[in-house]
């Protein structure tokens, strides 16, 4: 019998994560198990399907993702992130637990494992659009965000330095947070957040979001 309200909805999650000092190539970061996102999947009764590590230093984001259990068919258009197959983020770096409505502060991020390059056979990171956003964020600089991928049986592992050049309104050492969402998007399983409930506009509503606490 399903509970009458989703057990996930009752929490805010602060989640934390550990300041680095090699931030990227994921060959030689210091990205490792402490980094590990605790899985919250079981509370907010969706597939568990997503290991997400993170970490951060002055430069900006590390981002390690891998996706178990979505197959092999990725359907990954850069002309159409907010669709496309891969990791999705929601990074507020001015939050303030109020407004129901994004602002300038905050950027959606669809990072695929496929879609870039001539042969459309690369990694690529891309901005979405955030529904009902009151105030545009400025546009993503290219090459701020360097991403490798490696595609599995079952699924995918993207790596990804989201700089700071990516994310306006980064400060982290007068503002040590962010507002934190993270979703697998995929065609045939449809949309499945890391946490929280599944219902919840976290798609459009910072509200909803986590809040991610950068280390010292």
């Amino acid at each position: 019998m399903s509970p009458l309200i989703n057990p996930a909805s009752l929490f805010r999650f602060r989640l934390p994560c550990r300041k680095i000092r090699k931030i990227w190539p994921p060959a030689s970061w210091d990205l490792d198990e402490a980094c590990h996102l605790p899985a919250t999947a079981p509370l907010a009764g969706v597939p568990d399907l997503l290991e997400l590590s993170l970490a951060w230093n002055d430069e900006g984001l590390a981002v390690r993702a891998i996706a178990k259990g979505v197959g092999t068919n990725r359907w990954c258009q850069p002309t159409k992130p907010e669709d496309s197959d891969g990791l999705h983020l929601w990074i507020a770096t001015r939050p303030t637990g109020e407004s129901h409505r994004a602002g300038r502060f905050c950027r959606r991020l669809a990072l695929l494992p496929t879609g870039g390059g001539p042969r459309a056979d690369k990694p690529v990171a891309v901005a979405a659009v955030i529904p009902r956003t009151s105030e545009l964020p400025a546009e993503l600089p290219a090459g701020s965000i360097p991403i490798e991928s490696k595609l599995l049986p079952d699924g995918w592992q993207i790596d990804a330095f989201i700089s700071s050049q990516a994310l306006p309104g980064w400060d982290p050492a007068e503002i040590p947070r962010l507002g934190f969402f993270a979703a697998v998007i995929d065609r045939r399983l449809g949309r499945v957040p890391f946490f929280g409930p599944p219902e919840f506009p976290w798609e459009s509503d910072p509200t909803t979001w986590a809040e991610l606490e950068l280390l010292t």
